[in-house]
């Protein structure tokens, strides 16, 4: 609540109190964003527990509070509007116009930083592992342990889960899948023995399945989640990099924290995955 104030007079000074912006003809996105009062945020949902749709029908998650908090900061009435999005095409659609902004849990990476520019990081993580326990016991392993002939490593598609799973495993098999649900359902069946993804994940995941799985934590890879606007949309990206910043130093980052990933009273919500 004390730092909305400075917020305001800042938004107010990169858009001119809501005239046109300096950049002449063209309107600036957080102009439209204050015009329309609609916030629109592209998501990939099924990513627990940052986007996940509840038994309702509704969004839920990290993400989903994060980007309702940003459009609170706008003040004047900004409302979100959650627009879904397949995985592989989501940067093309927000720069096709079909969003405002990603916030999908979304790695910046040299990569996408070609198509999009990203906001300051506002949750770091990194690539952890689920384990098969049929075929594996739980032990202090190594990430190379895994990498032998014969091992089936699952991940999904498109994600920096499977950069990692081809950089760090070169003798292993890698089966890639749509959505990371398939790729947990791989091991839980022994199909796999191992899956990579982000740690939030792997830890959540492994709790529902602990007769047949086990996580190993301990990320091998450091990976920073960030917000991603269209390529030269600085004035957006400039007081993003703000809001997050007072996301974190208001204390909101560390309620958010504990509610999707310590007490977690989502977990009746949302189905939960069967084998």
């Amino acid at each position: 609540m004390r730092f909305a104030l400075p917020l305001t007079i800042l938004l107010l000074q990169l858009v001119g109190c809501g005239g046109p912006s300096q950049s002449g003809s063209r309107t600036s996105t957080l102009d439209r964003i204050l015009s329309t009062r609609v916030l629109r945020v592209g998501m990939n949902p099924g990513y627990a527990p940052f986007e996940m749709v509840d038994t309702d029908g509704n969004m839920i998650g990290f993400d989903v509070d994060v980007a309702r908090y940003v459009a609170g900061q706008m003040g004047n009435g900004v409302r979100v509007e959650f627009r879904k999005s397949d995985w592989d095409p989501i940067i093309a659609n927000l720069n096709s116009d079909k969003f405002d902004m990603i916030v999908s849990g979304m790695t910046r990476t040299p990569q996408r930083a070609l198509r999009c520019d990203f906001t300051d990081p506002y949750f770091e993580t990194g690539q952890a592992l689920l384990v098969n326990r049929a075929k594996w016991k739980p032990s202090e392993r190594l990430v190379k342990d895994f990498d032998r002939p014969g091992v089936v490593v699952a991940t999904r598609l498109g994600t920096t889960g499977e950069i990692a799973a081809r950089k760090f495993f070169h003798r292993a098999v890698i089966k890639t899948f749509e959505n990371e649900s398939d790729a947990a359902l791989e091991v839980d069946a022994g199909r796999a023995d191992v899956m990579v993804y982000d740690k939030p994940y792997i830890a959540i995941r492994s709790q529902e399945s602990p007769g047949r799985t086990f996580a190993i934590l301990e990320p091998f890879t450091k990976e920073y989640l960030a917000i991603a606007v269209r390529k030269g949309d600085t004035e957006l990206r400039d007081w993003l990099n703000l809001t997050v910043f007072e996301l974190r130093a208001s204390g909101t980052w560390d309620s958010l924290y504990q509610t999707w990933f310590v007490k977690m009273p989502w977990r009746g919500r949302v189905k939960q995955p069967s084998s």
